[in-house]
């Protein structure tokens, strides 16, 4: 992966060739849209927002004439593309300013609760929009002659997709930002990712935002009725926060505080249970705004 990051910091010619290409992989291996994001970062962080924004606009073009000729039209897949790299460019270019990960974080979580408050206007009945999505995915392999979810199946994974399509969208972006960053640090300063992450805190101002949507999440739910907007917000605050958890457990295994053990089992958990993990990781960042825990520690420098 570094000879990618090194050639397209060839050229101002030759990165856009480079993200564009990931681009039209990620159309059969999707991962590969993260590495096409992550390259865009690198060249926005490394440049500034101007460089960043014409390296768009010139790998934008390149990839919706290739989908123009292959497939005659261009579908969602150009609209994803899109998608992903103007919160990454926009992210990268606040990272460049300020130099801390939380700041950008919390960039990409706004752009992460746009995406999830413009579903809900476009499609009042979310859950109802995923499910008729589903059906006509179902229908389609069907006629295929291969095998689908059944109707109470589809009913079960189409109320999750909005939540889920939130958490994919939002883990991506930040894989993205925080690959580019990688990139640069690895590229042009040595070391300079390890101390960062170490030091990464969400801003302040999102910490009373938290609580507040989770009260007003759980209100709703007692009340009989979803979570609505106020548990898409929590979703996304709970994603940003728990990037923030897991600074401070690596902060303090490399103060030794505490042992690699812990860290170690947090990612191995994080494998089989997010779901339970994630949200512990996000209290422990949450908490951190208030109780300061990497003020004490000694972070080795090995």
């Amino acid at each position: 992966m570094w000879g990618v990051a090194r050639l397209a910091m060839r050229g101002p010619l030759v990165a856009p060739l480079v993200i564009a290409a990931f681009a039209l992989l990620a159309m059969i291996f999707v991962p590969a849209l993260i590495v096409s994001g992550g390259l865009l970062g690198l060249v926005t962080l490394r440049h500034g927002a101007f460089e960043g924004l014409r390296t768009l606009l010139i790998a934008g073009a390149l990839t919706l004439g290739v989908l123009l000729l292959i497939n005659g039209r261009l579908g969602a897949a150009a609209a994803s593309v899109f998608a992903a790299w103007l919160p990454v460019w926009s992210a990268s270019q606040t990272l460049r300013r300020t130099g801390q990960q939380g700041a950008a974080l919390a960039n990409i979580g706004i752009c992460a609760a746009g995406y999830a408050g413009l579903m809900r206007l476009a499609n009042p009945d979310v859950d109802a929009f995923w499910r008729g999505r589903l059906t006509a995915l179902g229908s389609a392999v069907e006629a295929q002659g291969g095998k689908f979810l059944t109707t109470n199946e589809i009913t079960l994974v189409g109320n999750l997709m909005h939540q889920v399509s939130i958490a994919l969208l939002c883990t991506g972006l930040i894989s993205m930002l925080l690959l580019g960053r990688w990139w640069q640090a690895g590229l042009y300063n040595p070391g300079g990712f390890r101390q960062e992450f170490y030091a990464l805190a969400v801003p302040r101002w999102l910490s009373p935002l938290a609580v507040g949507a989770a009260l007003a999440s759980l209100i709703l739910k007692t009340q009989g009725g979803g979570a609505g907007a106020a548990g898409d917000f929590v979703l996304v605050l709970v994603l940003v926060f728990s990037l923030q958890g897991l600074a401070i457990l690596h902060a303090s295994c490399a103060a030794k505080a505490l042992t690699r053990g812990w860290l170690v089992g947090a990612y191995v958990m994080l494998g089989v249970v997010p779901q339970f993990v994630v949200p512990l990781l996000a209290v422990l960042g949450i908490a951190d705004g208030t109780r300061k825990f990497r003020a004490r520690l000694k972070v080795s420098e090995e």
